[in-house]
């Protein structure tokens, strides 16, 4: 099995409005060697979608400024382009989030704020390569168990 420094390079399309949040997101995955875009909102990041045809995950808040929230832009996004991972961040509940993450894509990962860089580079990984994972990431399934 390749190691994840040998395989190709990984594009990610990072929304986050929080400019801190972004720059460091940005920062950590970029010394693990992924291809991080940024946007600011959701409208932002169909647009890096649509020019972007390689990105393989997108990591977006949940919420956002403007008309197109994280699932929104998260359906959206999954409607175009159904191979493209999910993660999506947020400070509040993750068992809040589950069941809509859950209508958006089964696969889709919740990661709640605040993480820290290990377990942000932990779930990235793990959506990417299918790496284990002993972060908080969760998928919206195993979060939904409980409803």
């Amino acid at each position: 099995m390749e190691s994840i420094s040998e395989q190709p390079l990984k594009t990610v399309i990072l929304v986050e409005d929080d400019d801190l949040v972004r720059r460091l997101v940005s920062r950590v995955l970029e010394r693990e060697g992924y291809r991080v875009l940024g946007a600011t909102c959701g409208e932002e990041g169909l647009e890096l979608l649509s020019r972007t045809r390689e990105a393989d995950l997108l990591l977006t808040d949940v919420t956002l400024p403007g008309e197109v929230d994280g699932l929104e832009l998260s359906r959206r996004a999954l409607k175009a382009r159904s191979d493209l991972k999910l993660v999506c961040m947020s400070g509040y509940g993750a068992e809040d989030m589950a069941s809509d993450l859950l209508r958006i894509a089964s696969t889709a990962v919740f990661l709640g704020k605040p993480f820290t860089t290990g377990e942000l580079i932990e779930t990235v990984s793990r959506v990417l390569y299918g790496a284990p994972s002993l972060s908080d990431g969760s998928r919206a399934s195993e979060l939904a168990e409980g409803f």
